[in-house]
């Protein structure tokens, strides 16, 4: 495989054929688009120093790097396993991400070896609804959890222009999807936790609050599409037994991310006070590690103070961390304040 390096640029990754249909997934087109086509040729700690995205954040050589090293494991190495959820499996499985319908929802996962039953994570990356930062949000957090013992999972769900409960029944679906095949996967279908990422969050955080409502509509859709194994999905809950949010969108009501509103339901004002999580936390809602950044200039951070409010008044087991500095979209918060919240969040569900 190639080793690119920071003096290596843009156009001359895109270049490797073998490893397209990944970085489309990995680096989003969407996400492409920003960067002008004069510094898509120029080495990338050149590009670092002149492109700046619309949300204030500098374009990331590293990033970059690691989305392409991640395509290359995809493509050339069999350490990874892509799983479609909406078809019948196949051993040649390519996603086509662009088409963003039914055939480009699926799961990967890291192939292995563990011993014994392990829980489960269902990761959700973030990226407003409308794309998704698959690298630092999706497989970087899954490798670490695999890491701490889970057996992490990386959903590609359905983005605008698909609206409500699309992505919403694809993450049930994946919940039900790992609990159906648990004996293969070696996990525990009694402990499977969601873990979102900003508009990802709000994802895991609006699914467990509408499930049992979309419960119905999901397998209406199971029938639709003739899943071989619709019975076994039926069988399963699509409730995740925890959550994990971080830095996430909560609230449509204020101070929040309206993108990830106007994309999730095209406007629809109707929605606006359902889909605020904050609102509605029954007694019964699945146990729930969230955290931010004060300094999120973003997603505002007071949506993940009214969710621990809103948990605290339902009496629901959960933490809540408002941490001083690490702005949005910080991962694993290496190099901020937020460094070492999976830990606390590992050390919170005791799960492993």
């Amino acid at each position: 495989m190639i080793r690119y390096t920071l003096n290596n640029t843009i156009n001359e990754v895109y270049q490797e054929k073998a490893i397209l249909p990944y970085m489309h997934l990995l680096y989003s087109d969407t996400l492409l688009a920003f960067i002008p086509e004069e510094y898509r040729d120029v080495p990338l700690k050149e590009a670092e120093k002149h492109v700046i995205f619309p949300w204030g954040m500098p374009f990331s050589g590293k990033q970059f790097l690691d989305a392409a090293a991640y395509a290359q494991e995809i493509a050339y190495t069999d350490r990874y396993e892509l799983l479609p959820l909406w078809m019948e499996e196949t051993k040649d499985y390519v996603p086509d991400v662009s088409r963003n319908d039914l055939s480009s929802v699926f799961l990967i996962r890291k192939k292995s070896a563990a011993s014994q039953t392990r829980p489960a994570a269902v990761m959700c990356p973030g990226g407003g609804y409308e794309t998704l930062a698959f690298d630092n949000e999706g497989l970087g957090l899954a490798n670490k959890l695999d890491e701490m013992g889970f057996a992490a999972f990386t959903l590609n769900y359905r983005l605008a222009p698909n609206r409500f409960p699309a992505p919403q029944h694809d993450l049930m679906l994946a919940i039900k999807f790992v609990r159906a095949n648990a004996e293969r996967f070696g996990v525990d279908p009694g402990r499977v936790l969601a873990m979102g990422s900003s508009a990802g969050g709000h994802l895991c955080a609006s699914t467990a609050l509408l499930s049992k409502t979309l419960e119905e509509g999901l397998d209406a859709e199971i029938e639709k599409q003739q899943l071989p194994d619709a019975a076994a999905y039926r069988a399963q809950s699509g409730q995740p037994d925890a959550l994990c949010l971080n830095y996430p969108v909560i609230s449509f009501l204020s101070e929040t991310h309206e993108p990830s509103f106007q994309a999730l339901t095209g406007g629809d004002e109707s929605l606006r006070e359902k889909l605020s999580v904050e609102q509605h936390i029954p007694a019964d809602y699945p146990r729930t590690f969230v955290w931010a950044c004060l300094d999120d200039s973003l997603v505002p951070a007071s949506n993940t103070a009214r969710m621990g409010a809103a948990l605290e008044k339902a009496e629901i087991d959960h933490r809540c961390i408002l941490f001083p500095q690490g702005e949005h979209g910080c991962g694993l918060g290496y190099g901020t304040s937020a460094e070492g919240w999976v830990d606390q969040m590992g050390a919170f569900l005791n799960w492993t």
